[in-house]
């Protein structure tokens, strides 16, 4: 397996004072043919000095900028560097992140003729890489329901996949916003064999959590992550009421409808609007007296946003037939 190229794949937004580190990290492996491809998502920062340093070190990492035709953001730049990558195995990282050195080499190894793609766990730490936690990938129903449930916990820089899983597969939505990796994840995870992956509940890398950051999301209602949240959580409906699975049926009828008031309050009638449409369609044919009082009192409540909490509460009380 050694005689196979991984290409990683690392999109970069500014972080000239933390992508030292993952580059480092990358010398580091101990399986050693691999490529790594920076794409730049236009940095006003000295990332790209720090990059050149490491080019300059080592002719296995190269580094482009995000071109004209892909979107800013993370999710084009992961694209772009797909499409320039020679590797039959494909790793996406952040920028900000650490590999422990067998971080590639543990992966590989967990490759047969029938696996589309391995991952692996991780340690959390805090922005100094002092470890917080570590992260246990034990999987309980199946992959699709685990990780929508939040019971296997992993991002993409935990996934090596072969390059050929694309040949049928979209790749990232560039037009997300926000929760553009659980979108990924669970359109290429609906209904996959077990067959198909390897799961290893061994930490292979650092992954730092910026608290400063993470809690202003939080805090800040930014119309654009509600849209592309919304745009996932449709599409997770559809999917586990095909699946007949009413664990995760209620849990996303929930949070569309918890998304729909959340929309009324911020005067975001955009969101309000695509929640309701796509609910009461979705609904419909195995809830019909539900989403009939979903689409009149919905659209009540977008011209005259009255009994809104009362209505909300009768709402989530409903039970959903699958």
């Amino acid at each position: 397996m050694e005689s196979a190229l991984v290409s990683i794949i690392i999109p970069t937004y500014n972080r000239a004072h933390l992508i030292g580190a993952t580059l480092n990290s990358i010398l580091t492996q101990t399986y050693t043919k691999w490529e790594c491809i920076i794409i730049n998502d236009h940095s006003t920062d000295n990332t790209l000095l720090i990059v050149n340093q490491f080019i300059n070190k080592d002719s296995r990492f190269s580094c482009y900028n995000l071109p004209d035709g892909y979107l800013e953001g993370g999710n084009g730049a992961r694209n772009y560097g797909f499409k320039l990558s020679n590797g039959e195995y494909v790793n996406w990282f952040d920028d900000d992140d650490v590999m422990l050195k067998d971080f590639l080499q543990t992966k590989m190894n967990a490759f047969e003729n029938s696996i589309k793609f391995v991952i692996g766990s991780h340690y959390i730490t805090d922005e100094n890489l002092n470890v917080l936690k570590t992260e246990n990938l034990i999987e309980e129903t199946s992959l699709f329901k685990d990780y929508l449930l939040w019971k296997l916990k992993f991002i993409t820089n935990s996934v090596l996949f072969k390059k050929d899983f694309f040949i049928n597969e979209k790749l990232f939505n560039e037009t997300l916003t926000r929760g553009q990796e659980t979108e990924f994840f669970t359109r290429i995870f609906y209904k996959i064999p077990k067959a198909s992956y390897a799961i290893i509940n061994k930490p292979l890398f650092l992954y730092r959590q910026h608290i400063k950051s993470k809690s202003s999301n939080n805090l800040n209602y930014i119309k654009s992550y509600k849209e592309s949240q919304s745009f996932t959580a449709v599409e997770v409906l559809k999917k586990s009421i095909e699946l007949k699975d009413l664990e995760l049926t209620k849990s996303y009828y929930y949070y569309l409808t918890d998304a729909f008031f959340r929309s009324l309050e911020h005067n975001h009638l955009t969101n309000a609007k695509f929640v309701l449409n796509n609910l009461t369609r979705i609904l419909k044919l195995k809830n019909k007296w539900l989403a009939i009082e979903l689409k009149l009192l919905g659209n009540s409540l977008l011209f005259f946003s009255k009994g809104i909490y009362r209505i909300e509460k009768r709402w989530k009380s409903k039970q959903i037939k699958i």
